[in-house]
């Protein structure tokens, strides 16, 4: 065991690594995460368009219950119907304003706003100011036509709330219509055409919020569905190259400990197992030896294969820790077919990181730099002895010392 290696000329495997802002949760095992800057960048979504639009509905509605001031059937000279209708057409311009300002791609994606409840709070303000203002407008047969914006709501619930705030959405919705659907009857409105009138714009309302839902419900699961397979490996069920980074990445910003290492491992004489026994048995040997990796190290921790017979393992291990787990890997035997056994050797970077708030950019520059000594140590581990693992103490901008 080497503890210091010299740079040889091999090429690093992640010498074309952008630098490109990504995010993404940690699962080690099964590689399932949200990459939702990842998903938003590749979508392109008009963002800035979709909130604009979204400030502009609220400020007609806002329009709308001003307009109510000076219709005839609307606060028809009552003061406390005014003062109703006033101050909630008012409070739609801060809360334009409000809107305008939050990452809708984000919310989409998580359900969740940086201000936190910010999203369930807009649909509750909308739900129950657009209620309290239909009541309050003197003549309910004009009250019920206007219950049609409850479908304006219901079409930002189902893409940006929980399943529960849109089923509640869709509750109050309901009953405001319905209600008013029975006040109208009472004030003289013939009793089919107020029939006709509520059960349209039940399936008005609730039609729009359940088709929308389903829609964006369908398009993330498709969505999760092909960024599973985008990151991960089909043979081995580890991540691949590209969930590596991604993962690798989140553990350096967001993982626990001040101590970082990365680890390459490949299987010693992998072609000759293949040419010899078949490639049947080469994937047998890979399948086997993933299973090692991820039994040899503790959680939090990203297990990867890159490709071929190269695997990585990225942990926030000390040296010494890292050593264990090299040790029981190597320690451990790789069937290969007729009585032969293959070995694993690695290549170890490990050292303190520089900063406990690092970002995007900073731990991808982490990981190629620590994968590029990684990867020194492990050609000078092989070219000495089979089975083994070689070393490198890295500093916290993941150089070598010295």
């Amino acid at each position: 065991m080497e503890e210091t290696v010299g740079r040889s000329p091999r090429s690093t495997p992640f010498g074309g690594l952008g630098r490109d802002s990504i995010t993404a949760e940690i699962a080690r095992r099964s590689g399932l995460y949200d990459e939702t800057l990842d998903v938003l960048r590749q979508l392109r979504l008009r963002e800035r368009h979709i909130r604009y639009t979204i400030a502009g509905l609220v400020l007609i509605f806002g329009v709308v219950g001003a307009l109510g001031l000076f219709t005839p059937s609307g606060a028809q000279g009552s003061l406390w119907r005014s003062l109703i209708l006033g101050t909630a057409a008012a409070t739609t311009i801060p809360t334009a304003i409000a809107v305008s300002r939050v990452h809708l791609g984000v919310m989409w994606w998580t359900k969740k706003s940086h201000v936190r409840g910010f999203n369930d709070a807009f649909v509750a303000y909308a739900d129950i100011g657009v209620a309290v203002c239909l009541f309050a407008v003197a003549d309910p047969r004009l009250a019920l036509y206007f219950s049609a914006l409850f479908a304006v709501i219901g079409s930002y619930s189902a893409h940006f709330v929980r399943a529960r705030v849109v089923y509640l959405h869709l509750a109050l919705s309901s009953a405001v219509t319905c209600t008013l659907g029975v006040l109208a009857w009472l004030d003289g409105a013939p009793p089919v055409p107020a029939f006709a009138a509520t059960l349209a714009l039940l399936v008005a309302v609730s039609g729009t919020v359940t088709l929308h839902q389903g829609y964006t419900s369908d398009l993330q699961r498709s969505l999760k569905h092909q960024q599973r397979m985008a990151n991960t490996d089909p043979l081995t069920g580890l991540l691949n190259r590209r969930g590596f980074t991604l993962a690798t990445t989140t553990l350096l910003r967001r993982g626990p400990g001040d101590r970082f290492a990365l680890v390459i491992a490949d299987v010693d004489r992998f072609k000759r197992i293949n040419d010899d026994h078949g490639h049947a048995v080469g994937d047998a040997v890979l399948q086997q030896v993933a299973d090692i990796l991820q039994g040899a190290v503790p959680e939090p921790a990203v297990v990867a294969r890159l490709g071929g017979d190269e695997f990585a393992i990225a942990a926030r291990l000390d040296e010494q820790a890292v050593r264990a787990v090299a040790e029981d890997i190597r320690g451990q035997p790789v069937d290969a077919g007729d009585g032969e056994w293959a070995t694993v050797s690695l290549g170890i970077a490990v050292g303190p990181l520089h900063s406990e708030h690092m970002t995007d950019e900073d731990a991808t520059e982490r990981i190629r730099r620590d994968f590029a000594l990684a990867d020194d140590a492990l050609f000078e581990a092989k070219a000495k002895r089979r089975g083994t693992y070689a070393v490198v103490p890295t500093t916290p901008t993941g150089s070598r010392p010295g």
